[in-house]
C-alpha cells in the first residue's frame, strides 16, 4: 500500500529484458504500482545496448509514467533495486511523489562564462537561499564540468552537488541525457531540490597514502617542480624504496597524488584529500605533472589505489554515514549512486560490492544510479569531478515541524 500523499514516497526498479519496449513496461507498471500513482520526480538510466531506441525510451518513459519532472542518462552500467548491472542490457527507473519538495531541472548546453550568481540562481530558477541540493548529469566529451561545479559552488554554497559525466561508452550513439520526453546531447542536464528534503554525501574516493604529507615549494600550473623535501622525482624514488614488494608493484600501475583540500591543517588523513592522477615525470628536471591546477604551498601526498584500499575507504566512509544519520534519527528513504566504470567488477571482481555495502550500513533503501566516466560530489564542502569514486547521495524527510533548507553537512571528510 502506498504511504499517503503527505508523506515522501520513493520507489525503484530494474529491468534486464533485452527488448526496450519490456523493460520499460516492466519498471514503469511496477514504479507506478509501488507509488500509487505518477510521480514527481522520475530518473531513468539506460544501458548502451539500448542506444537505438533511446528516443523512442525518452518518449514512452514519460507517458508511461506521467512523471512531473523525468531526467535521466545513457551509461555502461545501470544500478537499480541495489544492484550493479555491468556492460549488460538493462534499464533503471528510480521515481518519488514528493510533497512539500519544489523541483527545478534545468538544461545547460554550456558553461556560461560569468560567475555572478544571480545569474546562475536564475539559470535553474531555484532561491539561492532555499536550495537543498542538486543531482547534475553531464557529457564528458563537451562539458568543462570543473569551471560548472565551481560556479554551482559559488550560487549555491553548502548545497551538495552529485552526479556522473557520460562518456567512455562503447556505441556510436551514445552518450545521452533524458529531458522529459526527448533526448538532449550535450551539456548538462540536472535538477535543483528545496523544502522538506535532506541530501547527505559519502564520498568514497578508494584510496589509502604512502609516504608524508609533503609541501609544494614551487609549482606552475600542473607541474611540481620542488616539494619542501626535495625534487618530485627523487622523493617519489624514496617512497618506492620504502614500501614492501606488493605496493611497489602497485606504485607501478595505481600510483596517484592527494592534494589537500583545506589550508592551515596541521595533521592530514587521507579524507582531507582530492585523488587526481599523477601524468608522468621529467627525468632532468626531477619536476612531476599532475591532473590538477595546483597552487604553491598546497600540501600533497601519494595514495595508492587496490581492491583493499577501496573497500576499506568505503567502509570508513559509510560508517561515518551511519554514526551521523543515528545522531540526526534521519530516517533514509532513498539513495542515488554514482560509480566509476572503473569500479565494480572490475576492480572488486565481484557483483554488486559497493551496493552491498552500503545496504549493510543504511538499510534497504530503493537505490540507483549508473557507471559514470566522472564523478560529482563534495570534499570538504566543495564540489569536484573524480575518478575512481562511488558517490552516494542519501535522501531523508525531514520531521514535520523541521525547517530544513540545506543539506546535513558532508560526512566525506
Amino acid at each position: 500500500m502506498a504511504l499517503p500523499p503527505t508523506q515522501m514516497c520513493w520507489a525503484s526498479a530494474l529491468s534486464q529484458r533485452v527488448d526496450a519496449r519490456q523493460a520499460l513496461a516492466e519498471v514503469s507498471g511496477r514504479v507506478l504500482d509501488a507509488l500509487g500513482g505518477p510521480p514527481d520526480l522520475a530518473l531513468l538510466f539506460v544501458s548502451t545496448h539500448h542506444a537505438g531506441a533511446y528516443p523512442w525510451i525518452a518518449a514512452s518513459a514519460q507517458q508511461q509514467l506521467s512523471a512531473r519532472h523525468l531526467l535521466g542518462c545513457s551509461a555502461n552500467g545501470v544500478i537499480g533495486e541495489g544492484r550493479e548491472v555491468e556492460r549488460k542490457e538493462a534499464l533503471s527507473v528510480i521515481a518519488a511523489r514528493l510533497p512539500g519538495v519544489n523541483l527545478f531541472p534545468f538544461h545547460l548546453a554550456e558553461v556560461p562564462r560569468t560567475s555572478e550568481p544571480e545569474l546562475w540562481t536564475s539559470l535553474c530558477g531555484l532561491p539561492r537561499e532555499s536550495a537543498v541540493g542538486f543531482v547534475v548529469l553531464g557529457d564528458s566529451t563537451n562539458l568543462d564540468a570543473e569551471l560548472l561545479l565551481r560556479r554551482f559552488d559559488a550560487a549555491f554554497p553548502g548545497a551538495p552537488k552529485l552526479g556522473g559525466l557520460l562518456g567512455g561508452t562503447e556505441s556510436p550513439d551514445a552518450p545521452a541525457l533524458f529531458w522529459n520526453d526527448r533526448v538532449v546531447r550535450k551539456g548538462a542536464l540536472g535538477i535543483g531540490l528545496s523544502g522538506r528534503i535532506a541530501i547527505e554525501t559519502a564520498v568514497a574516493q578508494g584510496c589509502r597514502p604512502i609516504g608524508v604529507p609533503m609541501i609544494i615549494t614551487r609549482c606552475q600550473d600542473s607541474v611540481i617542480q620542488e616539494f619542501d623535501v626535495g625534487k618530485p622525482a627523487d622523493v617519489l624514488q624514496r617512497v618506492f624504496t620504502s614500501l614492501s614488494p606488493r605496493d611497489q608493484e602497485l606504485c607501478r600501475h595505481s600510483l596517484l597524488v592527494g592534494i589537500e583540500m583545506r589550508g592551515g591543517e596541521h595533521r592530514y588523513s587521507h579524507g582531507d584529500f582530492l585523488i587526481r592522477a599523477m601524468l608522468g615525470v621529467e627525468p632532468r628536471t626531477g619536476a612531476m605533472a599532475v591532473n590538477a591546477q595546483l597552487d604553491q604551498y598546497q600540501v600533497v601526498q601519494f595514495h595508492l589505489r587496490d581492491p583493499r584500499s577501496a573497500a576499506q575507504d568505503l567502509e570508513q566512509r559509510l560508517t561515518e554515514l551511519q554514526r551521523s544519520r543515528a545522531v540526526t534519527q534521519q530516517r533514509a528513504r532513498a539513495a542515488l549512486l554514482f560509480s566509476h566504470i572503473g569500479r565494480g567488477q572490475a576492480l572488486y571482481g565481484v557483483e554488486n560490492h559497493d551496493s552491498d555495502v552500503f545496504c549493510r550500513h543504511i538499510g534497504a533503501v530503493p537505490l540507483a544510479g549508473c557507471f559514470a566516466n566522472g564523478e560529482i560530489g563534495p570534499v570538504g564542502g566543495r564540489s569536484f569531478l573524480h575518478g575512481h569514486t562511488s558517490v552516494f547521495g542519501v535522501i531523508s524527510e525531514p520531521p514535520e515541524d523541521s525547517q530544513t533548507e540545506r543539506s546535513v553537512p558532508d560526512v566525506s571528510t
